[in-house]
């Protein structure tokens, strides 16, 4: 595994392919980009530290040598932290449990490059539409290619001690909080029969971070609604690759450290949205105190030539309600995975999700519910539809995990599946962790009815 000399790794690497730039600089328009074939090349140099070529994978390390530059020097040792944690990974594919569902074939057979930051018509559609229809201001909070954006946000109207920014502006009580939460890495032990497969992204993102979304509401505040806009732009026009090369992803890492106090309520629109071809990883760390709520309203709406992956990590103290609302219509590959842990007594987590996709699209959400504690309960569903008729294929894979000798832990597997049209797969399981075999699993049953008449559910 590596330890300690990854940035010398991936500098030496860096300088003998021919990149113009390290990885704390982010390229001019036309400088050439570190993509698939170039990061092959570096991982065969990978001698300048303790790695080895067989032990880097290739589109690994050239997804670390494309990551842009940091807005915030907190951030420099988690980063190399997390390169240490990437370099030393293999890449998640349908050989895993986790995966074997989820085909990346798209997002590996393309090269990866720095994004342009050019929002254009995305700021007409989603903020000054938005100040025009609202009668009053909401806090507005928008990151562009997971750089927070001054001119686009507005939180002037956040009261009672409540912050949304970036991390360099949050409250000192609160840093060191986020970036202790930052150091850990999601499933870095976890049991690969079990894992929702968050690991390899989750420490990608971590590794290639510019700046962090920080939303905190102290104990006892209630905030009404909070917009988080995660825009993602193309890569530099002219910066395009060859005529018979892989196409070209511009690669974002947005991050999101949620924290609500005990006693607190939040209601959060939580968008993605971009504009042409690129790879947007997102990973969201969401903590509930003792009788905190959160209502949280995901909107996934990427670009057509888009692929989203996103972790979304969610921990209930005693008596927190989290209420969870996931759209996802947009992108040509989508894959949310959502963790929950329900750590203190009577702890709800109430998942709803619903995937409006197409014939050329890909929309999976997997899911898994882990009930740390007794007397706590979940509610897992999902609605899956075309938007016209097609033959999309969309996944959802729900895991309940209760502790041993705990009747009173009710985790209710009311996981459905409607679909309209095409091909649709719906996996329910429950878990009662440690396994001693293979994760047992039971397929729900699928509804099936004609998109000219639809079929109304209660």
């Amino acid at each position: 595994r590596a330890t300690g000399q990854s940035q010398a790794m991936l500098t030496a690497c860096i300088a003998s392919v021919g990149a113009a730039y390290l990885p704390s600089q982010r390229p001019a328009p036309g400088a050439p980009l570190c993509g698939s074939a170039r990061g092959r090349a570096a991982v065969r140099c990978a001698e300048a530290g303790t790695l080895t070529q067989s032990a880097v994978d290739d589109w690994l390390g050239s997804a670390v040598a494309a990551r842009g530059s940091v807005a915030s020097g907190l951030l420099d040792e988690v980063r190399s932290e997390a390169t240490d944690v990437v370099l030393a990974a293999r890449r998640p594919g349908r050989k895993q449990e986790a995966w074997r569902r989820t085909d990346l074939s798209l997002l590996y057979g393309a090269t990866l490059g720095a994004p342009s930051g050019r929002v254009g018509e995305l700021v007409a559609g989603y903020v000054e539409e938005e100040e025009a229809a609202a009668a009053a201001a909401r806090p507005r909070l928008v990151f562009v290619d997971g750089v927070y954006s001054a001119d686009l946000s507005d939180t002037s109207s956040l009261g009672g001690g409540a912050y949304a920014g970036p991390l360099e502006q949050v409250p000192p009580e609160v840093r060191e909080a986020v970036l202790e939460s930052l150091r850990e890495i999601p499933e870095r032990e976890a049991d690969p029969r079990t894992e929702l497969g968050c690991h390899t992204f989750a420490a990608l993102n971590q590794a290639a971070l510019s700046d962090v979304a920080c939303v905190y509401v102290p104990s006892g505040v209630a905030v009404d609604t909070l917009r988080l806009i995660l825009l993602s732009t193309p890569s530099y026009p002219d910066s395009g690759a060859e005529a018979g090369a892989s196409p070209q992803l511009a690669a974002s890492h947005p991050n999101l450290s949620l924290w609500l106090g005990d006693g607190a309520s939040l209601s959060l629109l939580q968008q993605y949205a971009g504009r042409g071809a690129y790879f947007c990883n997102g990973l969201s760390r969401l903590r509930l105190g003792e009788n905190a709520s959160l209502t949280h309203a995901y909107l996934q709406e990427q670009s057509d030539g888009a692929v989203h992956v996103d972790s979304v990590l969610a921990t209930l103290a005693a008596g927190a309600r989290y209420d969870a609302n996931l759209v996802q219509s947009g992108g040509r590959l989508s894959r949310v995975n959502l963790a929950v842990r329900l750590e203190g007594r009577h702890s709800h987590a109430s998942l709803n999700g619903i995937a409006l996709g197409s014939e050329s699209q890909l929309l999976d959400l997997h899911s898994a519910v882990r009930h740390v504690s007794p007397d706590c309960n979940s509610d897992p569903q999902r609605n899956s539809r075309p938007s016209a008729p097609a033959h999309p294929s969309h996944a959802l894979h729900v895991g309940l995990q209760a502790p041993p000798s705990r009747s009173s832990a009710t985790p209710s597997p009311a996981a459905r599946g409607l679909c309209f049209a095409g091909r649709c797969r719906c996996r329910t399981g429950r878990t009662t962790p440690p396994p001693t075999s293979s994760a047992a699993r039971c397929s729900s049953p699928i509804r099936r009815a004609s998109t000219s008449r639809p079929t109304s559910r209660s």
